[in-house]
């Protein structure tokens, strides 16, 4: 007997035929419906918050209001969002336009260009609101706020310091180095320095005199014991935003839940959503898992394609096989992840250069060679065999091959999990 599965790669599909004995299961996160009217539920969100007053009892005409929101690289619903914030603040909070400022959290990432805010937030948006890309290079444009408990220098953004009120937008999902996105993690690393960003997320490798490596306590879904996350809350609260409004988006893109409020209390209530519907236990790890992205774009580049290996990388063991379906067909997407991976001896060297100088695709590179230092990563891809080989990663041109070669590997009784949506689906291993 087979059992068959469809795996999203590219705008395509690939059909793979396994033998029933050696699946354990398919995975699949809950599925989450699109809200009706997202408009109603922002509305509803801006009027009932969590753990705060409503918005309008908030801001008053004549303070200087700034609207931060994520960059084009963060999937939110922004062009949904936006409009409607923004509709509330000058029509029924009578709010002037000229008195609200939109600031991109672009953290560490380049400015956008006209065409990139457009697609951002819409075209009427853009030709009516002052919008400012955060540049964290610009020292001179942040205001220093002291230091965290943990070394942390905390320098802001001036505009979003000197403002009366801060309103902050964002979308909640897993994030392997925070727990998760949204929340603080539009102050840091959105709108505070280079300098600040790079001290904190250093955090998340453990003291040279403890031996170095990864902390334990950093990971998907890990807040209390993660030392990068316990900082970003201390800046957080040491900025404080007046008021946060954040989305979580269904594997379509489209708007599923409003969480809306205190930043630390309503952002807690969406990573619980998060947890529920996109988080999986399993209760034993397999020999090998068969992974796709999902398809385009989730796979357009292998930076990309990444973040199902991170998701999932938890439910196969040691010494087993991943098997990722991910086309790549803009190739790598990041030249630092290939860097990490190709240019560097050992797992120490690569932490010494992360240490060094830290990005979060250089610390993706070190986290996927710590994930090679234990198992196998087969791609198939549209990527040169060469290239891919040079990574650490075994190329193969089909799912059929890959999955012959890993029962030829691991042995024909090897069991595996079938994960088709793992651009989505994070697994945790029951403890």
């Amino acid at each position: 007997m087979y059992q068959t599965v469809d795996f999203g790669y590219g705008r395509n599909t690939v059909t793979g035929e396994f033998p029933a004995k050696n699946i354990l299961n398919k995975l699949e996160n809950r599925k989450i419906k699109a809200l009706d009217d997202p408009r109603v539920e922002i509305i509803n969100a801006l009027n009932n918050p969590i753990d705060s007053p409503p918005l309008k009892d908030i801001v008053k005409p004549g303070e200087k209001i700034v609207v931060v929101i994520s960059d084009i690289t963060r999937s939110v619903g922004n062009r949904i969002l936006i409009p409607v914030l923004l509709e509330q603040l000058t029509e029924r909070m009578k709010i002037p336009k000229d008195d609200i400022t939109i600031l991109t959290a672009t953290g560490t990432h380049r400015p956008h260009t006209s065409e990139e805010l457009i697609r951002l937030v819409g075209e009427e948006v853009y030709r009516n609101y002052r919008i400012i890309d955060h540049e964290g290079a610009k020292k001179e444009d942040m205001v220093y706020l002291g230091t965290t408990s943990r070394g942390t220098p905390i320098y802001i953004n001036k505009l979003a310091a000197e403002a009366d009120r801060v309103i902050t937008t964002g979308g909640i999902i897993y994030h392997s180095l925070a727990g998760f996105g949204g929340g603080k993690k539009s102050i840091c690393p959105g709108i505070c320095s280079y300098e600040t960003i790079q001290a904190n997320h250093k955090l998340i490798l453990n003291d040279c005199n403890k031996g170095g490596g990864l902390h334990p306590g950093v990971g998907l879904g890990k807040t209390a014991g993660n030392p990068m996350a316990q900082d970003l809350i201390e800046i957080a609260r040491r900025f404080k935003p007046h008021f946060m409004i954040n989305t979580i988006l269904n594997e379509k893109g489209q708007i599923s839940r409003v969480v809306a409020g205190d930043i630390f209390t309503a952002h807690e209530n969406g990573c619980k959503i998060v947890e529920e519907y996109f988080g999986l236990t399993v209760r034993e790890q397999a020999d090998f898992i068969v992974i796709s992205c999902g398809g385009y774009p989730k796979d357009i580049d292998l930076y990309q394609a990444t973040k199902a290996i991170e998701n999932t990388m938890a439910a196969v063991r040691r010494g087993g096989r991943i098997i990722l379906l991910a086309e790549c067909s803009d190739g790598l997407g990041s030249q630092e992840v290939f860097d990490i991976l190709v240019n560097y001896k050992s797992l120490k060297d690569r932490e010494k250069a992360l240490r060094d100088y830290f990005t979060i695709a250089r610390a993706v590179g070190y986290i996927i060679a710590g994930c090679l230092e234990e198992k196998d990563i087969i791609l198939v891809s549209s990527l040169p065999d060469d290239l891919v080989k040079r990574m650490g990663i075994i190329p193969k041109r089909s799912l059929k091959e890959a999955l012959k070669d890993t029962l030829e590997t691991l042995g024909p009784e090897a069991k595996g999990y079938l994960i088709p949506h793992a651009s989505e689906t994070v697994t945790f291993l029951k403890t």
